[in-house]
């Protein structure tokens, strides 16, 4: 009998056991499936944060791209406009310069016209005797070229005809300054120390002359002269005959070597006489 209640009570405690148990893992289970969905909310919730920062984070780049493009294409813009202007400004400016270039060109022409107008005129005064309107057309010419020695020259050379040898000597020397390898402008300057009574001076011109231009008749018929004038008439012929040599058809210094001759009784110097008066009717009247 106590062993059949013994046996009950063992079978009620181990069904009591069993229902524990059971209720227990009923509640693990229950709690484990809680905490399982608990988890998989929260990483739902990570999973949609990470998305909506992912999806902000590509919006901000594409409102940088968008942005970095209006400026880049506003820079291109901005440039593209500059280079423009730049062109345009340079297109002005050189139609600028043409027009100022033509304007120089024509300007120049027309001064380079006058003043072959003028030397011309002046050439034709001077021979005519017209020696201050000489004078006047070489000042015009140097206003027109103030660095023409030609103008210079014969500027210098109607002073000499005015006998006013003192200009004639400036000019002389502000063409030799232009133009130092002048042999003309050092044959002229001689003549206008002979004239002034400095024969040294004027030797020293006409050697300089010819020595720039062994071939220059001028030079030599001005250094016979000279050379007459001091009284040395074999130097002087000398000088005038290769000055005739070097210009065949040269009238003075066919005269001039005429009158050596007769100052030492060379008869010859009666043919080189009439030759000049041949050559020009006006010479060694």
């Amino acid at each position: 009998m106590l062993a059949r209640r013994v046996r009950t009570l063992v079978g009620a405690v181990v069904v009591a056991v069993l229902l524990l148990i059971g209720v227990g893992s009923y509640a693990f289970v229950r709690h484990m499936r809680v905490q399982q969905a608990e988890l998989k909310s929260e990483e739902d919730r990570r999973t949609a944060e990470a998305e909506a920062k992912r999806k902000m984070e590509e919006a901000g780049q594409q409102r940088l791209a968008t942005e970095q493009e209006r400026q880049a294409r506003a820079a291109a813009e901005a440039d593209a406009k500059r280079k423009s202007e730049e062109a345009e400004q340079q297109r002005v400016a050189a139609l600028k310069r043409a027009a100022e270039e033509d304007e120089g060109k024509r300007a120049e022409t027309e001064a380079r016209t006058r003043y072959a107008v003028l030397i011309s005129q002046d050439n034709t005064d001077s021979k005519a005797g017209n020696y201050d309107r000489a004078v006047a057309d070489y000042n015009e010419a140097i206003r027109l070229d103030s660095k023409s020695t030609l103008a210079f020259i014969g500027r210098g050379d109607a002073y000499s005809n005015k006998g006013d040898h003192d200009r004639a000597l400036a000019d002389y020397s502000e063409a030799i300054r232009l133009e130092p390898k002048s042999a003309l402008a050092f044959s002229d300057r001689g003549v206008a120390y002979g004239n002034k009574g400095d024969y040294d001076r004027a030797l020293a011109d006409f050697n300089e002359a010819i020595r720039l231009d062994p071939k220059s008749a001028h030079a030599f018929r001005n250094r016979g002269v000279l050379y007459a004038h001091k009284g040395d008439n074999d130097r002087a012929i000398a000088d005038f005959s290769e000055a005739i040599r070097l210009a065949p058809n040269n009238a003075l210094a066919f005269c001039n070597r005429g009158r050596a001759k007769r100052t030492i009784n060379d008869a010859s110097g009666n043919a080189d006489i009439a030759k000049a008066r041949q050559l020009d009717p006006s010479v060694c009247p």
